[in-house]
């Protein structure tokens, strides 16, 4: 009995394995069905044309010739006149909206009004926020208005862009070119009026050597003109025949400008020496009205860095604007400059209203002081070296002063200057001592240093012995 229930068993697992292992049997599975990808279709929003209504205000058309729908509220529309951004604003504010359908178009009046003849660009989607099928025609510029140049060229984007005053009070002009190619600078003339009344006016070439301005680009012109107080400045350009204007079409830019108020404006003019090699300074006053006298400056003196004297100095006598007079002043302690010197001087005032403008208060100069002792129609040459100036105020950059002293009379000399390694004849300078000669350091010569030579010739008969004074930046 037991061996059949072992068989019995045996026969039920089979037959379970069996019906386990059909289960697991199933037909093949049918292959996915993979959708075609549909393409997509994408907006192409256009400027189709711009003109003038009757009522001199400018007209957009607008159209999407793409194959898709434009999103509502996305992108902007921006109105340029003769370069200036004159309106912008939402697409999705426009209240005609059937140019966002394929095919569609709407034409909007902009607010924008014109009065004569004037370049004009319509933008669209300036910040290119649509996915477009092609931006080749987001930007539509046109002529538009009627003048006596219709027919002609119009002028090529010269602007004024900035009217400012810079530290000296000299009004200075920003020009900017938004045209397309380089303009003539010399075919403009610039006119400027104050408070409504004729100021000055600039031929370009007398305010830069630039010959064109790039496109794109700005050049920042300082006039001659100085200003006090408020006023307003209208600036002007005038185009010339050369520029193809034969109307003399103009661009205009006025502010209300603010400069300090008129006052002295005290300078160190210049360093010198006297017969004992005693340091003087000079001052002069190149603002608009005199200092008077009993003003109250303090004065400091710095040899090779170190402050060598400092005082208060009483203004003895009235300093005469506009250069008037030169006013100098000897330290109260005896400041002896000996060989090769680097002297500076500083200034300021006890009360503001005694010097209007701080920024030229100081002056910094090189001493080269070299004996010399000469036999009959006899030479001595010397060698001095010129490093890059820093900044100085008006008329001090780049100039070389000497001066030749003799002792126990006025004997005849010469100066030679020579640049080292320049293969030209230098500067030669004669006269009786003390015989005094300056002139310019070159350009190219003031971004490096410069070695010099000078000869000192006796061409007199007799012995001489004196000291050569070199002054640089």
């Amino acid at each position: 009995m037991f061996k059949g229930a072992i068989a019995i068993l045996g026969v039920f697992l089979f037959s379970l394995g069996c019906a386990a292992h059909v289960a697991t049997q199933s037909p093949s599975t049918p292959p996915v069905q993979v959708p075609v990808p549909q393409p997509v279709l994408l907006p192409h929003l256009t400027v189709s044309d711009i003109s003038l209504n009757e009522a001199g205000e400018i007209e957009v058309m607008l159209s999407n010739t793409g194959k898709g729908a434009a999103p509502y509220g996305v992108g902007s529309l921006a109105i340029y006149v003769d370069g200036l951004l004159k309106w912008k604003d939402s697409l999705g504010a426009l209240p005609d909206q059937s140019f966002l359908a394929p095919g569609g178009a709407a034409l909007y009046t902009t607010p924008v009004e014109l009065v004569g003849r004037h370049d004009v660009r319509a933008v669209l989607d300036e910040g290119e926020k649509i996915v477009d099928e092609k931006r080749v025609s987001n930007v539509f510029p046109k002529v538009l208005g009627k003048g006596e140049s219709d027919g002609k060229p119009v002028p090529r984007g010269l602007r004024i862009s900035d009217l400012f005053l810079d530290t000296r009070r000299k009004l200075s002009v920003t020009l900017t070119n938004v045209g397309d190619s380089a303009f003539p600078l010399r075919a403009v003339t610039l006119r400027i009026f104050v408070d409504g009344l004729p100021g000055a006016s600039y031929p370009m070439g007398d305010l830069s050597d630039q010959p064109f301005l790039a496109p794109e680009g700005n050049l920042t012109l300082t006039t001659p003109l100085t200003l006090a107080g408020r006023h307003e400045i209208l600036a002007r350009i005038d185009f010339t025949s050369e520029a193809k204007v034969p109307d003399k079409e103009e661009s205009s830019l006025k502010r209300i400008l603010a400069g300090p108020s008129a006052g002295p404006d005290i300078i160190v003019r210049d360093l010198d020496l006297t017969e004992d090699f005693e340091l003087m300074i000079i001052l002069s006053n190149s603002g608009e009205t005199d200092l008077r006298k009993g003003a109250i400056f303090q004065i400091k003196v710095f040899v090779n860095d170190q402050r060598i004297s400092e005082f208060d100095h009483f203004i003895s006598e009235g300093m005469k604007a506009n250069f008037g007079n030169r006013y100098v002043v000897a330290p109260p302690y005896r400041v002896e400059i000996t060989g090769i010197s680097r002297v500076k001087v500083s200034i300021s005032p006890e009360l503001p209203s005694y010097d209007i403008r701080l920024e030229n208060n100081s002056l910094e100069k090189t001493f080269v002081i070299l004996p010399f002792r000469l036999g009959p129609r006899g030479g001595e040459e010397f060698n001095f070296s010129v490093s890059p100036p820093a900044a100085q105020g008006e008329g001090h950059a780049g100039k070389v002063k000497a001066e030749a002293r003799c002792e126990g009379g006025s004997s005849t000399l010469m100066l030679s200057f020579r640049l080292s390694g320049s293969s030209g004849e230098g500067l030669t300078f004669s006269g009786r001592s003390p015989l005094k000669a300056e002139f310019p350091i070159p350009v190219e010569e003031l971004q490096k240093e410069s070695v010099w030579s000078v000869l000192v010739t006796n061409p007199s008969g007799k012995k001489v012995q004196g000291h050569l004074i070199v002054r640089h930046p």
